[in-house]
């Protein structure tokens, strides 16, 4: 990995949280899709849900079954679950295994929430908080939590904090900034 690339690719960056959260969906989805499909057809033909649990048949005759129901281009590890499943006579579980899987999904999406925390020197009007929240949602991307906080020490302006990125804009750092190239000394 070259040394550009070692430097922009921190843990628990916004722009690594975002591409990982990317490929979770794309997999999640394909998984959620293919598992849905065999759920609605086994719902709407009980018939095939008592064939599929029919012990009486061999592995190789249930799996024909199985087969049969799933859609073209399903994949391999996804049609492999479901053989397992088959094999051990779960099939009647895939409705909850499905309702598991989504319930993981949204507390993994839940964990994943950005916190933007937002601090000015005087109280912010329902306008302002929307328009800041509208710029941060241009920059970081949708799924922001936003906590408010106000101090009257950065004297004006603001000081964003998203995620491991700080935004200072308050008038106190201006103040020191100036001080600094000034060669002021803070007492």
């Amino acid at each position: 990995m070259s040394a550009t690339a070692t430097s922009r690719a921190k843990p628990g960056s916004s722009e690594a949280q975002t591409y990982a959260r990317a490929v979770f969906d794309v997999a999640f989805e394909d998984w959620l899709k293919g598992l849905q499909h065999v759920a609605a057809t086994l719902d709407r033909n009980p018939n095939l849900m008592q064939s599929l649990t029919d012990n009486t048949k061999g592995f190789e005759a249930r799996q024909a079954s199985l087969m049969a129901l799933l859609p073209d281009g399903m994949a391999k590890p996804v049609r492999n679950f479901l053989f397992g499943m088959l094999a051990n006579g779960d099939m009647p579980l895939l409705g909850d295994v499905i309702g598991q899987l989504r319930q993981m999904a949204s507390v993994g999406s839940q964990a994943q929430t950005v916190v933007a925390e937002i601090t000015s020197a005087v109280e912010l009007s329902a306008e302002e908080r929307n328009g800041i929240e509208q710029r941060l949602q241009d920059q970081f991307g949708a799924g922001l939590e936003y906590k408010y906080h106000v101090d009257s020490s950065i004297l004006g302006g603001l000081v964003i904090r998203v995620g491991d990125k700080l935004l200072d804009d308050s008038v106190a750092s201006r103040l020191a900034a100036l001080r600094q190239s000034l060669g002021v000394v803070s007492r």
